[in-house]
């Protein structure tokens, strides 16, 4: 009986123990025979923990909630020990996103039926549309105007105004004023001439404000136009479209006199018609998207400084490496006599001279920009002498399709070249004293003009200075151009790293899908970079040139924040698209659903992209292997006698390789046409176009104006 009290009592705490603890004894591995010898080991190890008693009762809780809130797989991981304490928590959210994902996916039919290669079959056929579209709208504005236009071939009354027209036309205009004219053809003029590019004093010379109106004025330029100036083109036209940059050049104030109404200071006008527009709060559009520069790094610095990093811009293959290149200048302004930098100017023109006598380089058209007139003149004068001693230089320079352009600050805002040669001038004289005075820099609103002058490159640019950024000490001058000044000196020297405190304007937030591939392609041994760009727009994924690493060669685009800020349909998958193409991207587009139905697909595509765009880059680079023109030995331009002044001289004449080819013209049947009307009639579209493929497969590369003469 006492046994049985016994057994019973122990059955009754072992059911006490089981309901109390959740331990299963039965489970418990026997360490001997004796079930009561196991069940004593088992009582004294938990008898052992008891100070961990509390904390048993709370995961027991937890783990009761969890399996009541549907978390049963998440428990039954952790308690095998597939899941480490510290991960549960990932571990939960990835479940947690996964499912979500898959219930959006599978209620989204755009999203559950997606594929990325029928989409981008899609794109293209969007591309195609859009550029038959556009074409077919020029076809038709084209067709529209020229019904207009009447027939000059038929006779037409004398008192017509057709007849007039051609009366005059015969007479060279004798004793007929262009006033008159058009006062004379108000209805002609304009169907002939819809729309009439001309200044604002041809405006009031040509046109009587009391005649018929047009429907549109259009100010290009219009923060270097005065509201004086513009009056007279507005009141001739219903509306009017105001275009301009209130960060670039105001009109200049070099001929005005300066005298200011006080008494009616309200009433004055701004300086231009932009200023003006702007503080009456008209209507207006910020165009933000820029184009000029082929490299990110020739307008970073403006677009950073002055624009509050708000521009659009689109970095190129060879973003890593700046173009936007620091040529120092052993020597010293002369401040006190010439103010001139004979030593920056010989140093413009010797890389003038270098880049012409290069065939390669020659393709690049080149422009010149000075601080101040004196430096420009003496460049000029310089440049002129190059031309006169070699005149094999001159006809590459001719040949170019944009001329070689010297110009200054004041007169260099809406120029455009390839290449931009910068000589600052200014600097440490010849004892080595730095002034401050930075000519038109140091009057207010001069940061406008440095503004303008460093952001006229499309491919390069070179700043040739005697002057370091350290030397600029800023404390001793408010002008803001100074300060200008010395930070482009600093960008030009040291690259983006001084740009790295300025304001951004639009915030880029690299996505994990981004990072996640980028770390995949990384394992297979290549370069990556992510978030290429200094500004709004970002190439999400680069892959480095292993050959060249200054340069990428193949750009990956997902659809991530890049693909979901464009506003437009257009603008993802057109326009963004057709820049970077031009720029010399190879691109490659990951869809995000693709790698999740299967992440090793897609993987896969991307490496095979890669290696695609390796062999494609070897194939260019041996195909690059350019003809090298006959170019007599060149001889420097210029040595210095002394501090004063500068000389031309004969100096070492350094010889090119010469490889010469025959020019032989093209034979090209003659045909008799009696006017232009016939001459363009559309029957001869096939002749013209058959001649003009001629003469590029015999004689090219030809200049389109030259193939244009041998056709007519």
């Amino acid at each position: 009986q006492s046994f049985t009290d016994s057994y019973l009592l122990m059955d009754s705490l072992h059911r006490n123990l089981v309901e109390a603890l959740q331990v299963d004894f039965d489970k418990v591995t026997s360490v001997s025979d004796s079930y009561l010898d196991s069940l004593e080991k088992s009582l004294t190890s938990i008898f052992s923990a008891i100070e961990q008693l509390k904390d048993w009762v709370s995961w027991l809780n937890a783990r009761e909630a969890a399996i009541n809130a549907g978390l049963s797989p998440l428990v039954l991981a952790y308690e095998s020990g597939k899941i480490e304490s510290a991960d549960v928590t990932n571990a939960y959210k990835k479940g947690l996103y996964r499912s979500c994902a898959e219930y959006i996916i599978q209620k989204e039919p755009a999203l559950s039926l997606f594929n990325g290669k029928l989409f981008e079959e899609k794109i293209k056929r969007f591309r195609d549309m859009s550029h038959y579209f556009e074409k077919l709208t020029k076809d038709e504005l084209y067709a529209k105007l020229a019904s207009k236009i009447p027939d000059f071939t038929k006779e037409a009354s004398q008192s017509s105004e057709i007849g007039l027209l051609q009366r005059t036309i015969r007479n060279n205009g004798r004793a007929m004023p262009i006033r008159k004219l058009f006062d004379s053809i108000p209805n002609l003029l304009p169907r002939i001439a819809p729309c009439i590019l001309m200044s604002p004093i041809s405006v009031a010379q040509y046109f009587d404000a009391g005649g018929p109106k047009f429907d549109l004025v259009v100010f290009d330029e219009a923060s270097q136009m005065p509201t004086c100036e513009a009056v007279g083109a507005i009141a001739r036209a219903d509306n009017m479209i105001v275009v301009g940059d209130p960060k670039q050049m105001p009109p200049t104030s070099f001929f005005s006199s300066g005298n200011i109404d006080e008494d009616n200071i309200e009433k004055e006008d701004l300086e231009s018609i932009l200023d003006d527009c702007l503080a009456l709060s008209m209507p207006s559009k910020h165009l933000l998207w820029h184009y000029r520069s082929k490299h990110e790094s020739l307008i970073a610095f403006s677009n950073s400084k002055y624009y509050e990093n708000k521009l659009l811009t689109f970095p190129s293959p060879d973003d890593i490496a700046t173009k936007v290149n620091y040529v120092p200048v052993a020597g010293y302004y002369d401040r006190g006599k010439t103010r001139q930098n004979a030593f920056e100017a010989k140093a413009v023109i010797d890389e003038i001279k270098r880049r012409l006598s290069d065939p390669i380089l020659a393709k690049r058209s080149i422009g010149v920009v000075t601080f101040s007139s004196v430096q420009q003149t003496l460049i000029q004068n310089l440049f002129d002498e190059l031309m006169r001693s070699h005149p094999q230089l001159e006809a590459v320079a001719i040949d170019s399709p944009e001329p070689i352009f010297i110009k200054n600050l004041e007169n260099v805002q809406g120029d455009e070249r390839d290449v931009i040669l910068f000589s600052v001038g200014y600097g440490p004289d010849v004892d080595g004293k730095v002034s401050l005075n930075f000519g038109p820099l140091n009057r207010e609103g001069g940061w406008r003009r440095l503004n303008v002058a460093v952001s006229r490159a499309r491919y390069e640019m070179k700043v040739y200075s005697t002057l370091r950024a350290d030397q600029i000490d800023i404390t001793r001058s408010a002008s803001e151009g100074v300060a200008g000044v010395k930070a482009f000196l600093e960008y030009a020297e040291k690259g983006r790293s001084t740009l790295s405190n300025q304001k951004v304007g639009v915030a880029y937030v690299e996505g994990g899908f981004e990072k996640l591939m980028a770390d995949e392609i990384r394992k297979h041994g290549y370069d990556v970079v992510t978030n290429i760009g200094c500004s709004g727009y970002r190439i999400d994924i680069g892959i480095v040139n292993k050959a060249k690493p200054s340069e990428y060669i193949l750009g990956i685009l997902c659809d991530g924040n890049n693909y979901n800020a464009a506003k437009t349909a257009k603008d993802r998958e057109i326009i963004q698209h057709e820049v970077l193409k031009l720029l010399g991207w190879t691109l490659y587009k990951i869809w995000s659903t693709d790698w999740w139905e299967n992440a090793d697909r897609v993987l896969s595509d991307v490496l095979n992209a890669i290696k695609n765009a390796e062999l494609n880059k070897e194939m260019i680079v041996e195909e690059q292997q350019p003809e090298v023109i006959s170019i007599e030995p060149e001889k420097a331009l210029m040595t210095f006698s002394n501090g004063n002044g500068y000389q031309l001289n004969e100096l070492q004449a350094t010889e090119y390789p010469s490889v010469k080819t025959e020019y032989k013209l093209s034979n090209l049947e003659i045909v008799r046409s009696t006017s232009s009307d016939e001459f363009l009639h559309y029957r001869n579209f096939q002749k013209i176009k058959d001649q003009i493929n001629a003469v590029v497969d015999n004689e090219a590369p030809i200049m389109k104006n030259l193939l244009a003469r041998r056709v007519l």
